[in-house]
């Protein structure tokens, strides 16, 4: 009776910790795999022409223009399709990290037990993870790689690891 209640013990926190290592591992490898695909094979210009042929928008966005990057971003720079598929790309950058950031955190606390130490690890790895998909930018045709694009990873990261860290705090004693 205890060997199959320490079996099953076992296998719930295998379990636990698949919950939270998959997906993790998933956004990792859609970074990576899209870090060495060129711009070509990803931009999704086309389809936004297409799909906001109207530009129902663009009397509030034309007003809008600031650099990143060195390079300006606004509507008459990258035309009406260009500026929004610059704010989904980015929202991108941001959602993907927050998402990777968040599954790391509960794995490494679900390992750890310390908030303060998997939080540390996960914003170690983030920054370093985040660099270096831009290093695989650089090596890739037509992409440009950007300290911009790593701040923003990491936002998204530590954006991730404040969420995580107030649910446990509140919600999980």
């Amino acid at each position: 009776m205890r060997q199959k209640r320490k079996k099953r013990e076992k296998n719930r926190k295998i379990k636990g910790a698949l919950l939270r290592l998959i997906p993790f591992i998933l956004f990792c490898g859609t970074v990576w795999y899209s870090s060495s695909q060129p711009y070509e094979d990803q931009t999704l210009i086309p389809f936004l022409e297409s799909a906001l042929s109207k530009e129902y928008f663009r009397h509030l966005l034309e007003g809008i223009q600031f650099t990143y990057g060195g390079t300006a971003v606004s509507i008459d720079a990258l035309g009406y399709s260009g500026f929004i598929e610059f704010f989904i790309r980015k929202s991108a950058h941001l959602s993907i990290f927050f998402l990777i950031g968040l599954f790391l955190s509960s794995f490494l606390y679900y390992l750890l037990r310390r908030l303060r130490l998997s939080s540390l690890c996960t914003f170690l790895f983030i920054v370093m993870f985040a660099s270096l998909d831009e290093y695989r930018q650089f090596l890739t045709g037509g992409r440009t790689p950007l300290v911009e694009d790593v701040v923003l990873d990491t936002i998204g990261g530590i954006l991730a690891i404040g969420v995580y860290s107030l649910y446990r705090s509140f919600y999980k004693k």
